[in-house]
């Protein structure tokens, strides 16, 4: 190989990595290991009570935002989604259907040759409790506390109004942000009643989403609490966010 090859190869994969951090969603590591989910309510809007076991793997540290989708919708020619006026840039993407979500995290697997993909219920719940106490609802503790997250009733400045921008408030134990409220989140997992199921690639009539929105009481970002949204149906309150495999 000459020397012009090797500096146009090494400016081509210098030119790839520094693309790909542009793109990459800062992402927290989850350490493998097994923990009850769920509840013994029973209701359809709650995730069961189970234990899981699981392998580690990375999920991002905040909700896929705007300014990350408005790059996988320019390159791609896909429909810009609608912010509802709540604005762009740092505030977590709204108007995404569940495959919208799935086409996103193709897209960036293939940019970056990595496998992102959505998170299982199991795996979002996994998240959401790891490292909290024995009784805890949510991840800093029983009961819900003035000015932790955005809903109807929380007590920002976003209430009921509009998303917040990601991280405006404090991160869980782990380090992962607004995994109460905000927005619901996409899962991978179909909704079969009581019965969450991992199935992930396929299409889902009604998928799972999780975590409450800034539209939604206080009372529906516990951890287990889980709500069914038609996987083709983009709203004002969901987004979604990405697990990485190592």
């Amino acid at each position: 190989m000459s020397r012009v090859s090797i500096l146009v190869s090494i400016f081509a994969f210098a030119y790839t990595a520094n693309v790909a951090a542009q793109i990459e969603p800062k992402m927290v590591h989850i350490p493998e290991g097994c923990a009850e989910v769920g509840t013994l309510l029973m209701d359809s809007q709650s995730s069961p009570l189970r234990e899981v076991c699981l392998g580690h793997f990375l999920i991002s540290q905040y909700e896929i935002t705007f300014l990350e989708y408005d790059i996988f919708t320019n390159e791609t020619a896909r429909a810009t989604r609608n912010d509802a006026g709540f604005g762009r840039d740092n505030r977590p993407v709204i108007d995404v259907n569940w495959f919208d979500a799935v086409a996103y995290a193709e897209w960036l697997s293939d940019k970056t040759g990595k496998r992102y993909r959505l998170p299982t219920d199991a795996e979002w719940e996994y998240v959401a409790k790891l490292n909290t106490e024995l009784g805890f609802n949510y991840s800093w503790g029983t009961e819900y506390e003035h000015g932790r997250a955005n809903c109807r009733n929380c007590g920002s400045e976003w209430d009921a109004r509009m998303t917040a921008p990601v991280g405006s408030f404090e991160p869980s134990l782990l380090g992962v942000y607004d995994m109460h409220g905000n927005v619901w989140e996409w899962t991978a997992d179909c909704y079969f009643g009581d019965d969450p199921k991992d199935e992930s690639g396929i299409h889902c009539q009604l998928g799972v989403v999780r975590g409450g929105s800034w539209d939604d009481g206080a009372d529906d970002l516990v951890f287990w609490k889980r709500a069914r949204q038609m996987s083709r149906r983009p709203t004002q309150d969901t987004g979604f966010r990405l697990v990485m495999d190592p």
